[in-house]
């Protein structure tokens, strides 16, 4: 089993497709000197070149945002400290793709993605931030009927709707994660601090600090993930989502 981002291929449950540009969101915190701290979007884009391009919008992926403090990771405040609306800090950012069926043949015609915000530590629920056609912040996207993207090759056949969890955690120093112990769909590991060693059918991964990697179920035969363990290392932190069904 190999490692494979959000946008790479079709999943039963989890829904991956080609995009045209590696992309990463993340949700940073701008503090003003009077303590006011504000989150936003910065989401990096990579090119077949390799040219890095970054864009802050505000938390509905539109409106552009000027930073005008210090950018930092947001840390877990207090649920009162939080502006109405805005997306706690803390939360951990990530990407969904999906296909849209706009002329009713069953096959998806339109690529969209999904911008959820999720609670490493799996007390609140998933919140959707906002859906986007091809990936693109600035073309706002709903679906009309979405379906499970497919490849040239691929057959689609009817599937049992199921409910999809999220779960997540916050790992300390020398800390496992508590994963599900059965249909894992997807696990988003990203380091902070040291080292953190992933498990997996084909062997350990070790992803080290600043680095975010995902695993997902890839193929509409494939049924879980087979992830056996994610520990930090005795100086490191990272935080943990995954889904499962």
């Amino acid at each position: 089993m190999a490692g494979k981002s959000c946008c790479s291929g079709g999943g039963a449950s989890t829904v991956n497709v080609t995009m045209p540009a590696d992309n990463e969101v993340v949700v940073l915190c701008d503090q003003a000197t009077d303590g006011t701290v504000t989150p936003f979007l910065r989401r990096y884009s990579v090119a077949s070149d390799d040219t890095v391009t970054a864009t802050d919008t505000a938390l509905d992926g539109t409106t552009a945002y000027a930073t005008a403090g210090t950018v930092t990771t947001c840390g877990g405040g207090a649920a009162e400290d939080e502006s109405p609306g805005a997306v706690p800090s803390g939360k951990q950012i990530i990407e969904r793709c999906g296909c849209d069926d706009t002329d009713g043949d069953g096959v998806g015609d339109v690529q969209y993605t999904e911008i959820w915000a999720i609670d490493p530590d799996g007390v609140d629920a998933p919140v959707l931030l906002g859906t986007y056609q091809d990936g693109d912040l600035t073309q706002p996207y709903t679906p009309v009927a979405p379906v499970d993207c497919t490849t040239d090759g691929d057959v689609s056949t009817p599937t049992t709707p199921v409910t999809v969890h999220s779960g997540g955690a916050n790992l300390a120093a020398s800390t496992a994660a508590a994963l599900p112990a059965s249909g894992l769909q997807s696990v988003t590991v990203t380091t902070l601090t040291g080292n953190t060693v992933v498990v997996t059918d084909s062997g350990p991964v070790t992803i080290p600090a600043g680095a975010t990697l995902t695993w997902s179920v890839t193929r509409d035969q494939d049924q879980a993930l087979t992830v056996t363990s994610v520990t930090t290392g005795p100086v490191a932190t990272a935080l943990v989502a995954w889904t499962n069904v």
